[in-house]
């Protein structure tokens, strides 16, 4: 008889770790998650005044540190911060004859590749639904002030603006303004003209969508896309204003 009733309250305990173990690991109150993120991006410049034309898609890519705080003591509204490195590679070319101002040369079918890399911290307001099944889904707006970090740039022209076998250059270097092409007044006046400097401030709005789901005990995995709309202007030319946008594949896993 005793060591029935031992058995029936064995069992009982069981079934209460059990239920108890699930309780607590169902429910996740964290109100900070910090995880890792990565994202290839695919890039594009609209040019919204000049002489400049996009020259197709590039393939940038992001890395760095996330983060999710829980506001309002809510589960569903939190608060998602980034610090990435971010890669923006832009094509354009000129749709106008450029100039040189040593002996009126000039250049024609001339393109500009930008490989731009920013230090860049998104601050954006996350919605997450409750779980539905296994997972949860989430919405996200917010802004992206980025820092430029980096800065290379091929020209390619007929004929080439380079020399000695140089391949590219520092846009933003003093000593390189001798690429820029300066018409033949050399004051950057008039027709074919361009300064190929960049601005060091790149200011944009996110938005984005994607799901999240626990991969092992409060490991979550989440995936998602995001557009990067920028509102500054990449270059310093006063005749030019362009905007490199990219479109993100978003991965991460926070702990």
């Amino acid at each position: 008889m005793k060591m029935q009733i031992n058995a029936r309250l064995c069992v009982c305990a069981l079934l209460f770790g059990l239920t108890f173990m699930h309780t607590v690991t169902a429910q996740d109150n964290r109100k900070l998650i910090i995880g890792f993120k990565a994202s290839p991006n695919f890039t594009w410049t609209r040019i919204m005044e000049g002489s400049m034309e996009n020259n197709g898609m590039g393939l940038g890519f992001s890395y760095g540190l996330a983060g999710d705080i829980n506001i309002a003591k809510n589960p569903n509204y939190w608060l998602s911060t980034e610090f990435l490195v971010t890669s923006c590679p832009s094509k354009v070319n000129s749709k106008d004859t450029l100039w040189s101002d040593k002996n009126g040369k000039s250049f024609l079918n001339t393109g500009f590749t930008y490989n731009l890399q920013y230090i860049q911290v998104p601050i954006a307001l996350k919605l997450k639904t409750n779980e539905i099944g296994n997972f949860r889904y989430w919405g996200q707006f917010g802004f992206a002030p980025a820092f430029l970090m980096q800065q290379k740039l091929k020209t390619a022209s007929t004929p080439s603006v380079y020399g000695n076998g140089t391949q590219s250059h520092n846009p933003n270097l003093d000593a390189n303004d001798r690429y820029d092409f300066k018409g033949t007044a050399g004051d950057y006046t008039g027709n074919g003209v361009y300064r190929d400097d960049v601005r060091k401030l790149r200011a944009s709005l996110i938005i984005g969508a994607g799901i999240e789901t626990k991969i092992s005990g409060k490991t979550v995995f989440s995936a998602g896309l995001r557009f990067d709309n920028a509102f500054s202007d990449v270059f310093t030319d006063d005749n030019v204003d362009g905007r490199n946008n990219f479109l993100g594949i978003q991965l991460g896993v926070f702990f």
